[in-house]
């Protein structure tokens, strides 16, 4: 690759203006230092040196998490974690090795051996050393090592530079807002709808939101700046819709329009666009902490999660009311099977909603009470935080320490969660998904599960009988066909279906058996190597053998041991299924063959390593015993009359071999040939050989028929019985009503009194459900959407305002408690929220409202004085630059490449469900790539999208109010060096190249298609010079290659004018 040095790059994508130096990252750094440094820029004029730019980045890479967002933190993870796992020894009233962890200057002053904690270093902190058990004579807690991801979260408090807003001078007493205070504070009151203020220039605009932004910055002695031009205004509305850029023909439509209603009609296209729900729908899956895996140590997949985010999308796109939306995602089950049951479509829909509820971080490795208090943890503090504002969650082990929320009405949420019963993703103790809701009503589900039952039993006579047909012309079928299909495997392979086999084997000719009374003569045998208990192969009859009255189940296989140190034995298994049914078990060592009485072990005979051995058994289903023998033609030993499995179920279709025998230890390595399994009784030992029964041409077609019938008919009944017989969601359906008991600390292996299902105290804390019928979560959802709630629509409407500007009126977007920002204009809030509820809860008529404004057409030019006065613009004297999130950069890129896949995928493409294994050690991982829209790419929770990440996407193990952008070397690296960057360069390349006329010419599209603007004469030589340039660095095939084009497209799709709106 060519590369291009840094004053080239820089002359062609910034200009000698302050103003746009400025604004290139200036929007992310604090009040004091973007004043310093605009007034110095004004000094000494930016063309003097790149170290301005090089100050900035700086400064860029030094932000971190905001004191509140650390704060959030320590009160949601790690005081709930301290108060169970840690001061009953290190606390108020117990203080081990001097040690006290209820503060922070007790950490800080630290016990016998000094400050348990450094801050932002977890590596030197003895706090995770103790945790993490790496010294014999520092474990805490004694008793228990910590679950991983809290000795996890612990570290990553520590790093943030363990923030802990405990302190001795202040107590929960003296802080926490009581229910009477409460009245007086601004986010309890109640909505009313404030008069449109009158100001001193009424004619900058008689919008009402106008009206109160224009006061606001009247009495502050601020002044909007002028209005956006159109290119800038269809780029910002295009983007914020939509989440791509405008094409060129919508521009100029858009320009050419000269009527009052011009820029309307671009927000209602916009609005109708299926893009709209996409990007929209990506806003609210942050809150909801949307993600395709369950989040515990293993992250299983989550196959299903991908129909709420569709439902999401296509709620916003068809502008769902906002209180039905909510009600839908809290009770959308409840609601279905009151309501829908005649409407498959909403019915479906509805129980998909509820996946708001299920979609969050699981704790659990099994489907089990024990860790729901964790689970219940995340949903009831994103429920708090998502719809009210409110952080319930840090009232898990005591009152809320700052805001009106107490204990019990934590607790008294919880009880709803507990009447709930909660689909379960998988674990790494219990593998299989199980309690995901049925998309279609109850009755449905009946009829529906017995035609598949009826069906599957046809196809099974039918098969059986086929099967008969087959066997009865087949002989050599009746025994299991010959040597199981040893003879159709590949020589010094390992076995393929339908065997399954772990750990070292091959199939070998000198594992051969000499021996030619079960099976027809072969070539090969199998190879088994000593190894872990598990390792071995597993067969599964096609024809298993059922206990009929009067009948015999006869097995039959060869083997031999070979010779080696290791003591431990090898098994042979007879039974249904993978342990399922035990019936007969062999144990062999290297020197003796042992069976199985019932539950106890009895030796045999002894056995000489290398000699081949017979081996009969013969099964009395009636006597429930076995009798046999082993050897050889000339010297063999008898057993009879042994017990089968105490709890068989009269079923043998499957053998195994592995190394699970009754000694201890590593089995010899061992050689297994002709095995069968017939009612019929074998041939004895030193018989005449069975030879494989030609068959005459006419039953030799016969066959061929039969045996693609039976063929056909497996493939169709496994396909059938695989497939399940309705579709279901990842959510939440009704369980028994219960109430919850109080937790002490936030345990529930320390219960406390009964509280009653209800919703909070100052929110009215109306009590929900009937004791006997319901869980009370639609009770819950009708007094959060109800009108009178004062904080739903606030919060909401506050959401939609910074997804618009940037930054929301209440800056802090899901704290509307005493710890949040006052609102800069509380009675736009209130007059917002107010007109959000009479207009239906429409979200589309919110946009519009907005998108109408002055405020929101604004430039987003800087203004010297308001700069100085209002550096963050929090009083809207302009529109704030804004940076792309990682969604739209990867989107647009693909958009103006044309490589933009803009349809609806299909599910991610997930390993088969009896595949899943995977363990905290060996979690499930994947990274599924596509050109569809970055909304449908697959979210993991424990290892995140590396693109995603690196570009600041919402992390899903949280409710996200407001992502937090960073500027980092990897990401330059990455729009610099990454294959989709060079992929879609050199696609965009092409596109360019397809447009007639002159390289200057081709410059014009290409800024226009990429930027939305029209360079200047001075940027088009600009460029002219960049091609000439490196044409003449490039030589031979490289030019051939068009890179000079390739590598201005890679400028064009990384520089500010594309990553960020102004």
């Amino acid at each position: 690759m060519v590369q291009i040095c840094a004053s080239q790059i820089t002359s062609l994508l910034i200009n000698s203006s302050k103003e746009n130096i400025a604004r290139a990252g200036l929007y992310k750094i604090g009040p004091s230092c973007r004043a310093t440094l605009i007034s110095k820029m004004n000094r000494v004029g930016v063309k003097k040196s790149h170290k301005k730019m090089a100050f900035i980045f700086f400064v860029l890479l030094s932000l971190s998490l905001s004191a509140h967002e650390n704060n959030t933190f320590f009160e949601n993870q790690i005081r709930p974690l301290l108060e169970a796992k840690c001061l009953e020894c290190h606390g108020p009233e117990k203080q081990e090795n001097g040690l006290r962890l209820d503060s922070r200057k007790g950490w800080e002053q630290g016990g016998d051996q000094g400050p348990a904690i450094i801050a932002g270093k977890p590596e030197s902190s003895l706090l995770i050393r103790a945790v993490s058990y790496h010294d014999t004579e520092l474990q805490m807690p004694p008793k228990k090592m910590l679950e991983a991801h809290e000795i996890a979260e612990l570290e990553l408090w520590i790093k943030l530079g363990a923030p802990d807003p405990r302190t001795e001078e202040k107590s929960s007493e003296t802080i926490a807002m009581t229910l009477q205070e409460a009245k007086n504070f601004w986010s309890f009151q109640p909505l009313k709808e404030p008069l449109t203020p009158n100001t001193n220039h009424n004619q900058w605009s008689h919008q009402p939101i106008d009206q109160f932004i224009f006061a606001e910055l009247e009495s502050r002695g601020l002044s909007p700046v002028r209005d956006a031009d159109k290119r800038t205004l269809i780029r910002r509305a295009t983007f914020d819709l939509t989440g791509l850029p405008p094409t060129i023909g919508e521009i100029s439509e858009f320009i050419e329009d000269a009527s009052p209603d011009a820029f309307l009609k671009v927000v209602d296209r916009l609005l109708a666009s299926p893009a709209y729900g996409e990007r929209w729908g990506r806003h609210w899956l942050d809150i909801a902490r949307y993600a395709d895996t369950a989040g515990d140590g293993s992250d299983y997949p989550v196959r299903e999660a991908y129909k709420y985010r569709d439902w999401v999308i296509r709620a916003f796109n068809k502008d769902m009311p906002f209180n039905e939306f909510v009600r839908e995602q809290i009770a959308g089950d409840i609601l279905a099977k009151r309501h829908s049951i005649n409407n498959p479509l909403q019915y479906s829909d509805r129980i998909t909603a509820t996946g708001f509820l299920a979609i969050g971080k699981r704790y659990g490795y099994k489907d089990s009470p024990d860790y729901q208090h964790l689970d219940f943890a995340d949903v009831i503090d994103t429920l708090g935080r998502s719809l009210q504002g409110l952080s319930i969650g840090c009232a898990r082990c005591h009152d809320h320490k700052y805001d009106p929320i107490s204990a019990e009405d934590y607790y008294a949420l919880y009880g709803i969660l507990q009447s709930t019963k909660w689909a379960f993703p998988g674990g790494e103790e219990q593998k299989r998904p199980a309690h995901f809701p049925p998309l279609v009503p109850p009755k449905k589900v009946i009829a529906l599960e017995k035609t598949k039952t009826e069906k599957i039993a046809l196809l099974e006579h039918e098969m059986s009988e086929k099967t008969k047909l087959r066997d009865d012309l087949d002989r050599n079928e009746r025994a299991g066909g010959i040597d199981l299909g040893f003879e159709s495997q590949k020589p010094k392979s390992p076995l393929s279906a339908p065997w399954v086999f772990s750990g070292p084997l091959e199939v070998l000719k000198e594992a051969q058996s000499p021996f030619q009374e079960i099976h027809p003569k072969g070539k090969v045998g199998v190879r088994l190597g000593s190894g872990q208990i598990t390792d071995g192969i597993r067969y599964v009859f096609k024809n298993g053998l059922t206990t009929t009255p009067g009948q015999e189940i006869n097995f039959a296989l060869d083997f031999r041991t070979l010779a080696s140190e290791n003591t431990g034995s090898f098994r042979f298994y007879l039974g249904q299924g993978v342990i399922q049914s035990l019936a007969v078990q062999c144990s062999i060592t290297s020197t003796e063959f042992s069976v199985a009485n019932g539950n106890k072990w009895e030796t045999v005979c002894k056995l000489e390593s290398g000699k081949w051995q017979t081996l009969r058994i013969t099964i009395n289903p009636e006597a429930k015993s076995y009798s046999g023998f082993i050897g050889t033609a000339e010297d063999l030993t008898h057993f009879s009359e042994k017990d089968v499995g105490p709890n068989w179920n009269g079923i043998i279709d499957c053998f195994i071999c592995d190394g699970a025998g009754h000694v201890e230890g590593a089995a010899c390595a061992r050689d297994i040939d002709n095995i069968g399994l017939q009612p019929e009784t074998f041939q004895a030992p030193g018989s005449t050989p069975v030879i494989a029964e030609p068959l005459s041409a006419e039953e030799a077609q016969e066959l061929k028929i039969l045996t693609k019938s039976v063929g056909d008919l497996e493939k169709q009944l496994a396909k059938i019985k695989k497939t399940q017989s309705y579709q279901v969601a990842y959510g939440v359906c009704e369980a028994k009503p219960v109430d919850a008991h109080f937790q002490f600390r936030g345990e529930p292996t320390k219960p406390g009194k009964k509280v009653t299902r209800r919703f909070l105290k100052v929110l009215g804390g109306q009590p929900v459900g009937q004791a006997s019928s319901s869980s009370g979560r639609l009770e819950l959802a009708d007094q959060i959407t109800h009108g009178n709630n004062p904080l739903t629509a606030r919060v909401f409407v506050n959401r939609v305002w910074q997804w618009h500007f940037g930054q929301g009126i209440v800056s802090t977007p899901s704290d509307f408690g005493s710890r949040g920002a006052a609102p800069t204009h509380p009675k736009l809030l209130d007059w917002l929220a107010i007109n959000f509820i009479k207009s239906g809860w429409s979200i589309k008529s919110l946009h519009r409202l907005i998108m109408s404004s002055r405020t929101y057409q604004l430039a987003s030019v800087d203004h010297e004085k308001n700069l100085l006065q209002d550096p963050e613009n929090r009083f809207l004297w302009r529109y704030s630059r804004q940076p792309l999130d990682a969604e739209s950069i990867r989107d647009a890129i693909l958009s103006v490449s044309g490589k933009l896949d803009r349809s609806i995928p299909k599910s991610h493409p997930f390993p088969p469900v009896n595949q899943w294994g995977f363990s905290i050690h060996n979690p499930f991982h994947a990274v599924y790539d596509s050109n569809h829209r970055s909304v449908y790419l697959m979210i993991q929770r424990n290892r995140r999208h590396p693109y995603l990440s690196l570009f600041d996407a919402a992390d899903p193990n949280q409710s996200i109010a407001k992502r937090r952008p960073t500027t980092t070397p990897t990401q330059a690296l990455f729009l610099q060096n990454s294959r989709f960057i060079h992929d879609n360069g050199e696609q965009f390349a092409k596109r360019i190249m397809d447009i007639p006329g002159d390289d200057s010419k081709k410059i014009l599209w290409a800024f226009e298609s990429a930027h939305g603007t029209i360079p200047n004469d001075q940027i088009i030589q600009s460029c002219l010079k960049f091609l000439s340039d490196y044409r003449d660095k490039i030589k031979g095939a490289e030019s051939k290659k068009h890179s000079d084009w390739k590598a201005l497209s890679r400028v064009l799709l990384t520089s500010n004018s594309f990553l960020f709106v102004e």
